[in-house]
């Protein structure tokens, strides 16, 4: 979500704000112990997490559903999925809203 120019700072301080108590958060709650498959093969990501900041990606071309739809919870799960497979090029991502939807409540 695009604004002017102090939208942008005050979005910018909560993610930093964020991106640092989240690391210790889960350091806290001791995750990274919790989840076996990733603490205990060393995955380069998650190793010593708790003591840095998380890397903050802002994306730019972010497909928009259309205002008068009530799409927001889909369109952020499809982006989600494109994120953690790596894909932050979203400039030539389409989301057909109607498949979608099907796809989802299938899998339901």
């Amino acid at each position: 979500m695009m604004g002017g120019d102090l939208h942008t700072r005050n979005v910018e301080k909560v993610v930093d704000k964020l991106a640092t108590i989240i690391p210790l958060f889960l350091a806290s709650t001791r995750f990274y112990g919790k989840r076996l498959d990733l603490y205990s093969n060393k995955l380069l990501a998650y190793v010593d997490k708790s003591q840095s900041k998380l890397k903050v990606v802002f994306i730019k071309n972010v497909p928009q559903q259309d205002p008068s739809s009530n799409d927001c919870g889909l369109y952020a799960c499809r982006l989600a999925k494109h994120i953690s497979n790596g894909v932050f090029d979203m400039s030539l991502i389409h989301i057909d809203a109607k498949y979608h939807r099907k796809s989802y409540a299938t899998i339901m």
